[in-house]
């Protein structure tokens, strides 16, 4: 389908997204490749959100993880110490947590742009002299780039799972590669789906959300196209245009 452009994450990634991207104008299908979860026990993260006193950190790299930890947090009817020290990814993490945390900190938005959500604000911490332990709050399936680094450094990096990715299958990955003409990838195991699901002949110009998937895609053999300056919506559509402009 000639002009179209096929949004692979769920509608509410990126606020306003579809509607920006209509105004281009262009023909825009919302076909989700991932959807989530609940995780199967939330045992490990009731007992951290318990003993919270003794981290020196809590470190958010995804609206998603945000969310479902300060919601489980006030289910629970636990309190965070103003002691323990707050940081998102990025502006839409932030977002996410709100006030419920207390306030939070976040690297430079051109740091997030260079290198990477999560490595941008594992350098951020370290720059802060955070204290750790940090615990880190993430999905069943995530890079390590935060852990790493942090443990590189010397600190304690305590993982709890607070929701599950649910990929869909090969099939769907192809059916939505097919209709496009610009694909846009939020995720990287979204982008190594797709490498897998489609052959070179079925392989349409790849918008990668960030440095992260767009290494996954690398490494999956499928470059990108383009890699959006941000994670946001006017940064995805400044991407499209691009390569709309270009084909």
């Amino acid at each position: 389908m000639p002009g179209t452009v096929v949004v692979t994450a769920s509608a509410d990634s990126f606020p306003g997204l579809v509607e920006q991207l209509r105004e281009i104008p262009a023909a825009v299908e919302v076909y989700p490749l991932v959807s989530f979860a609940p995780p199967l026990d939330w045992s490990p993260v009731d007992a951290a959100l318990r003993g919270l006193p003794r981290f020196g950190a809590l470190a958010f790299t995804s609206p998603r993880s945000a969310r479902a930890f300060a919601d489980r947090k006030e289910a629970l009817g636990a309190t965070a110490p103003d002691e323990v020290s707050v940081w998102a990814a990025g502006a839409g993490t932030a977002d996410a947590l709100g006030d419920r945390l207390g306030a939070v900190r976040r690297p430079d938005e051109r740091d997030v742009g260079k290198s990477g959500a999560a490595r941008a604000l594992a350098e951020a911490m370290m720059a802060a002299d955070v204290r750790g332990p940090v615990l880190f709050p993430c999905g069943d399936h995530r890079r390590d780039e935060l852990p790493a680094r942090l443990r590189d450094d010397g600190m304690e990096v305590v993982e709890v799972v607070v929701y599950r990715t649910v990929l869909a299958g090969e099939l769907d990955a192809r059916r939505a590669a097919e209709r496009a003409q610009v694909l846009v990838v939020a995720s990287p195991s979204v982008a190594d789906l797709l490498a897998r699901a489609c052959p070179l002949g079925v392989r349409p110009a790849l918008l990668a959300v960030g440095p992260t998937t767009a290494a996954a895609a690398r490494a999956s053999g499928w470059p990108p196209s383009a890699v959006a300056a941000g994670p946001t919506a006017a940064a995805l559509v400044a991407g499209v245009r691009t390569l709309m402009a270009a084909r």
